[in-house]
């Protein structure tokens, strides 16, 4: 009854949202018939305003966004790009859990396993919007298969085969796509406005309008969308276990922080600075999710997930962790199994894979820590030397032990003690690389800092207490000039001279694909089209309008059928007819009157 309720509701959303929109046609259409009608109009149009076709032209690409976007989210979406399809050769173990979990949670598996690039998991039944089912497929991304626990994972798969098992795709996928048809055509709207000077001159209130519908039925949508949720936590946590569950919710965020610290702060500045991705870029996560030093800011960041607010058609974390402090921890299967590692490379390389030219992602790592010393580096001999491009090892070590530190480490950074510590691993990233290319070290990636310098004679921790001896006592330098020629190294190599060759990329805006270039190409035909089709229909129109000529008052005689058949009126004498007749340029009488009698004048009586 329930999922009845909520097929109804999405469906009444669903139609609703195409009703708007159908409106919105209805209302243009009538606009820009007006427009030509007004257009093609002499007399209310004398001076051919083109005003209205420009209005409707503009207001014509958006209204067409609006409804290709929601032609686009009403039928099948199929797989997603970015998705790598695993098949079960290449992941039995995976496909053998997600079918156990599906049993126990009591509903059909999906159809298909599909690889994504990022922390998250997420289900889809991808059909029309009344059909009853479609094809099920489950994404997983590769981050959380590296990053999560066996019984953490378990959880969290459970958790989105809870949405099957309760029929929520009734609701969430005709739902979701009206909302998401919005929110896209809202993203081209506003594009559209960027590129097209037409489009953002009047398209200004259909993006508001197209935005409030947005907004309202995210309004609708959310409350049912997050009760979801915590009926997907209930069943998850009945199968998995309520606290494999509370940790899987505290991991993802963080593990989803820490591929995107690895994306930014790692991958992206080494692919602009040399070019080079790793090959395999989930095995450089894994390895650095495995750095010890790095344990601390990951338990960090799952604490740190607990204060996370509401998300989207997410609760709260705290909200779902104390749901499920009220339920029994009593999973009903026996401990996860791993299935990470029985995992077929090839499908993990594929979803995680990086533009630019690939390297074996042990030699990127190398590559990494190489170039994050040479930051380090590039940082403290700004700082001590007038010259950083002509510099030598041995003069920036005598520099930051001139007794100045106190002052170099303010300049660094207005903090002193974090000053001071940039000092120290500046000038111990420049030791380490004059060790390594003396073949004497070798450098190893960290997630902070420039790396671990060892080698079979020196340990890290060796470099960074001969470095503070430095910078701290007055012959610490001249200790540790004497402590690198004995190690095969030369204090007078230039600074400049790195390990690896970088490669500098200057970049004003970032470069548009194909597919943007497309998409703007087509707005500005789509407008000119509307436009030229208008204005040819006005013109023909206010060409084949011909003015009616101007009324002007004037007099003009009246001619009678018979004058000589006149009534006379009532108390009156009868008077002759006058039959007129044209003579030169006037009218006179056609016959000759009687003479009047002659006036005889009379005396008067009595007189």
């Amino acid at each position: 009854m329930i999922a009845s309720l909520r097929a109804l509701l999405a469906l009444t959303l669903l139609v609703g949202v195409y009703l708007f929109t159908g409106l919105l046609v209805l209302l243009w259409t009538g606009f820009a018939v007006a427009g030509v009608w007004l257009l093609g109009s002499r007399e209310a149009n004398p001076q051919f305003n083109t005003t209205p076709l420009l209005l409707a032209a503009a207001t014509a690409v958006p209204l067409a966004l609006t409804v290709r976007e929601l032609v686009r989210a009403s039928r099948p979406a199929g797989p997603r790009p970015d998705s790598v399809l695993l098949t079960r050769t290449d992941g039995v173990a995976l496909w053998e859990l997600v079918e156990t979990l599906a049993e126990q949670v009591g509903t059909a598996p999906p159809w298909e396993i599909r690889l994504t690039g990022e922390a998250n998991a997420a289900v889809t039944d991808d059909a029309w919007p009344l059909a009853p089912t479609g094809r099920r497929r489950l994404y997983v991304g590769v981050p959380l298969l590296v990053g999560l626990r066996p019984d953490e994972l378990r959880a969290v798969l459970a958790h989105e085969l809870g949405h099957y098992a309760r029929q929520h795709a009734r609701f969430t996928e005709p739902a979701h796509r009206a909302h998401a048809g919005m929110v896209m055509a809202r993203q081209r709207i506003r594009e559209a406005m960027v590129v097209n000077h037409l489009v953002r001159l009047y398209a200004g209130l259909l993006l508001l309008t197209v935005a409030g519908c947005a907004a309202l039925t995210y309004r609708l949508v959310r409350p049912v969308r997050r009760r979801q949720e915590l009926e997907a936590d209930r069943i998850a946590a009945e199968v998995a276990g309520t606290a494999a569950l509370a940790d899987g919710l505290r991991s993802v965020p963080a593990v989803a922080a820490a591929w995107a610290r690895f994306e930014e702060d790692l991958v992206e500045p080494v692919r602009r600075a040399t070019g080079t991705v790793p090959d395999a870029a989930y095995r450089a996560f894994a390895h650095l999710l495995a750095d010890p030093e790095y344990q601390p800011e990951l338990a960090a960041l799952r604490r740190a997930a607990e204060r996370l607010p509401a998300d989207g058609f997410h609760p709260a974390l705290r909200c779902r962790l104390d749901r499920l402090g009220g339920l029994p921890d009593d999973p009903r299967l026996p401990p996860a199994p791993e299935v990470t590692a029985a995992l077929a490379p090839g499908p993990l390389r594929r979803a995680t894979t990086f533009p630019g030219r690939k390297r074996p992602w042990r030699t990127w790592l190398d590559t990494l820590a190489t170039h994050r010393a040479g930051e380090a580096v590039d940082a403290v001999v700004r700082v001590l030397h007038p010259d950083p491009e002509r510099a030598t090892v041995a003069e920036v070590l005598r520099r930051a032990g001139s007794g100045r530190a106190d002052r170099i480490a303010r300049t660094l950074d207005p903090d002193p003690q974090t000053g001071r510590q940039q000092l120290i691993e500046g000038v111990s990233a420049l030791v380490g690389l004059c060790l390594v290319r003396a073949g004497r070290a070798g450098v190893t990636a960290r997630w902070t800092g420039c790396g671990r310098f060892t080698g079979p004679a020196v340990r890290h921790d060796d470099i960074t207490a001969w470095v503070t001896a430095a910078v701290d006592e007055p012959d610490g330098v001249a200790r540790l000039l004497a402590r690198l020629t004995a190690l095969g190294a030369d204090p007078e190599d230039s600074v400049g001279d790195t390990p690896v060759a970088t490669v500098r990329v200057l970049t004003i805006a970032p470069e548009l694909n194909e597919d943007v270039r497309r998409r703007h190409r087509d707005i500005a035909n789509v407008s000119l089209a509307v436009l030229v089709c208008l204005a040819v229909l006005g013109f023909a129109r206010w060409l084949g309008d011909e003015p009616e000529p101007p009324y002007r008052p004037g007099i003009a005689p009246t001619r009678l059928s018979d004058p000589l058949d006149q009534r006379p009126l009532p108390g009156l004498d009868t008077l002759p007819g006058y039959p007129l007749r044209p003579t030169g340029g006037g009218l006179v009488p056609a016959w000759t009157p009687r003479p009047l009698p002659d006036l005889v004048p009379r005396p008067a009586r009595g007189g």
